[in-house]
This record gives C-alpha cells, sequence and structure tokens, in this order.
C-alpha cells in the first residue's frame, strides 16, 4: 500500500520534471499523509487534490490496480480520470507481529518518482477532486518489507497513463522496471506533525529508537 509520501524536492527541479508551473505556495513536505491536500497532474494540468476518496463505508487512499476497472467506486475514474502525483519517496512499514520498523523507499538515481492515480472530480459535497494511489505488487527487493508497492511509470509512459491508453500489465510491467532504493528510518515518521528532512536519514535497523509496539 501507500499511506505516507514525500515531495520535497527544490521548486525548480519539480517545475522542469513536471513541465508546469507551481503554485506560488508550494512547500517541500517530508511527511505527507492521507486526509490532506496534494499536487497531482492530469491531462490538463497540474492540481490540488484531495488524498483519499470517502464512502459511507469507508476512507479509500489506494485501489489496486489488478481490480480498479471492474470496481464501481473506481472504474469511471479508470475510464476517464487518471492522474500522476509526484514524489520524491515513500515509506513504508516492516512488522514482525510484534513491533514496526519504518522505511523510506526513494529512485536508486534520486529522481523524481509518479504515482500513478485516479481521481474524482468537484462535486456539491466534496469542493476540491479526491483522487486515491493505485498500487501493485511489490518489486522484489521490498517484498520482505511489504507486499504492496504504488504503481511508479517512467517519463516515457506518463502522457499514454494520463490519455487513459496504458493498460494494467504495461502499467505494471513498467512499476517493475523502475529503479528503487531503500533504507531504515527513524520511528519520528510515525508522528504526522514530525516534517523536516531527517525523518529521511538513514539509521540502523532494528534499533529500539526506531521500533514501535503496537
Amino acid at each position: 500500500m501507500c499511506g505516507r509520501y514525500t515531495l520535497h524536492s527544490p521548486s525548480e527541479k519539480l517545475a522542469n520534471s513536471i513541465a508546469e508551473l507551481l503554485p506560488e505556495d508550494y512547500t517541500p513536505s517530508y511527511n505527507i499523509g492521507p486526509g490532506t491536500t496534494i499536487l497531482s497532474r492530469t491531462k490538463e494540468s497540474l492540481t490540488r487534490m484531495h488524498w483519499g476518496l470517502r464512502t459511507p463505508q469507508n476512507f479509500h487512499i489506494n485501489a489496486r490496480l489488478e481490480s480498479a476497472d471492474a470496481t464501481p467506486r473506481f472504474r469511471d475514474s479508470w475510464e476517464a480520470y487518471r492522474c500522476l502525483i509526484p514524489a520524491d519517496g515513500f515509506y513504508e512499514w516492516l512488522s514482525d507481529g510484534v513491533r514496526k520498523q519504518p522505511y523510506y523507499i526513494s529512485s536508486a538515481q534520486a529522481e523524481l518518482l509518479y504515482f500513478a492515480g485516479l481521481w474524482m472530480p468537484a462535486t456539491k459535497l466534496e469542493e476540491v477532486p479526491q483522487c486515491v494511489i493505485l498500487t501493485t505488487c511489490a518489486q522484489e527487493r521490498i517484498k520482505g518489507i511489504h507486499e504492496r508497492m504504488p504503481v511508479l511509470l517512467p517519463e516515457s509512459a506518463h502522457q499514454k497513463w494520463l490519455d487513459n491508453y496504458l493498460t494494467k500489465s504495461e502499467a505494471n510491467a513498467y512499476s517493475q522496471k523502475i529503479e528503487i532504493t531503500e533504507h531504515t528510518v527513524s520511528n519520528r515518521v510515525n508522528g504526522i506533525n514530525n516534517n523536516d528532512n531527517k525523518l529521511i536519514l538513514p539509521t540502523t535497523p532494528l534499533t529500539d529508537d526506531q521500533l514501535q509496539l503496537f
């Protein structure tokens, strides 16, 4: 799954990558969580969206790539409303059933990552568009941390994705080829109000300072 990520690139680097002007109030963040307003690129433009889709039964922050096109709540978005969510990296937690160890996962080349997402237009009840991040099977190198990860798309696949032409199998194939790296980080990331560059610094794994009891 994907429940926390970062977007901390300098505004110039981010703007050049997206080929769009950034909002004037763009602020780097090292701890972006569900329920917040995030940057997302649609076929038309770069826009702000609310991360998460609220339904009477649940609050969805992710959708499975394998079944999104057949799931009623996501079917229309799969066919017409796709987006890309820029990120510098994302967090995942390794659990041994008693403790959780946070990891930070990012591009092996220190490049921006782009998550494949689905969005829903604004309504009378939801004044800001909502979006979810698509997930797929994790790459082999991080399966030991978590079995799922965000769908990662290279620049060469961006337009095809936004134009609604990229298939599920193609998206997964691209995602498995993106070179990533991972390292353990402090359990300070568990606190959503913690937001500084120390969150992504490598730490020694499995120390009492970094482990979180359930």
